[in-house]
């Protein structure tokens, strides 16, 4: 780890797990231009996204390695930290406050490094300043505290309503970055046909591969299998959380483009839960100044929603007196 580096505004920048042959692509890249590259610009996008009094105790995180970088700040024990999310990966992410209150936002290096071609160059910058501009409205959460958006540690709940305000807290505070980060950056968001099906078929063949290959004697059976459907559907349900914040505008939200209202997969797993779904986003104002109580209502009716819909979608996951019950009803 490199010592930090201040820069003007006071964030702190470091850089982490990179080879030797790394750093020289890191700053050959900022040296090649004149205003400091893909760097300069991802930290002109936090500071611009950030509150003024959270840019001294945000460090932006420059790592070789996203994964060594994420074990070294938390306890993964039993859920090991990976790169892949459904039909993705992990580009970037936010870590909550440390013991001395510094929230670290971790970028890997590759999106930093220059293209052979400039116009790729020119579009992955566009994308680095929108990706760090998400992230700096999840550290901007983080530092304002009391989790505004998880209701959990305001309110108890069963085992498995437990998990689905978690789900719904999640999608609502992707929505959110989502959105702002895109008015910091003024990126067009989008997100196509073939993207959303591949999340689709990504989700289905989880459930395929990973449900079947559960030992039916397995003392922990059901509980292997609530955690392979859940987590493969909340995969789903984040992606369509991005899709809301492309069409949100400050009326409401645009209409689904024709050739993702035409899939199939859309059709038979979304569609039917899509305007209620909308509905509870538009709820939520589009600030990080969050008025928590009238949120956690927000969270509460979207767990509740996304309970239903995962039900008729045959997952049927609720609580009883003797604890959560989880069955597959296809």
């Amino acid at each position: 780890m490199t010592e930090p580096a201040e820069t003007p505004v006071g964030m702190q920048t470091l850089i982490e797990n990179l080879s030797e042959e790394g750093a020289k692509l890191l700053v050959a890249g900022v040296e090649s231009s004149s205003d400091g590259g893909a760097l300069a610009q991802m930290i002109g996008a936090v500071t611009a996204a950030l509150r003024e009094e959270d840019l001294p105790q945000t460090r932006l995180v420059i790592t070789g390695d996203l994964v060594e970088t994420v074990n070294a700040r938390e306890d993964r024990t039993g859920a090991p930290f990976t790169m892949e999310r459904g039909a993705g990966v992990v580009a970037a992410k936010t870590m909550p406050p440390n013991a001395d209150g510094f929230v670290d936002i971790l970028i890997p290096v590759y999106w930093l490094l220059p293209q052979e071609d400039p116009a790729d160059t020119a579009e992955q910058s566009r994308l680095i300043q929108h990706l760090a501009a998400h992230e700096a409205v999840h550290a901007s959460i983080h530092h304002i505290g009391d989790e505004p958006f998880d209701l959990r540690h305001r309110e108890e709940f069963g085992y498995a309503f437990t998990n689905f305000v978690s789900m719904a807290s999640e999608q609502i505070e992707e929505h959110l970055a989502e959105y702002l980060g895109s008015q910091v950056t003024g990126r067009e968001l989008e997100q196509s046909a073939s993207n959303v099906e591949a999340s689709i078929e990504a989700w289905q063949k989880t459930l395929a591969t990973e449900l079947p290959a559960i030992p039916e004697d397995d003392p922990d059976y059901f509980q292997r299998g609530m955690l392979v459907t859940f987590n493969a559907l909340h995969i789903l349900w984040k992606t369509l959380a991005y899709l809301t914040a492309a069409l949100r505008t400050d009326e409401g939200f645009r209409a689904v483009p024709t050739d993702i209202a035409a899939l199939p997969g859309w059709q038979q797993h979304i569609a039917p839960w899509w305007d209620r779904y909308l509905e509870l986003l538009g709820a939520i104002p589009m600030t990080v100044e969050v008025d928590i109580p009238d949120t956690d209502e927000v969270v509460r009716e979207m767990a509740a929603h996304l309970q239903t819909w995962a039900d008729e979608l045959g997952f049927d996951f609720h609580d009883t007196p003797q604890g959560g019950f989880f069955r597959i009803k296809l």
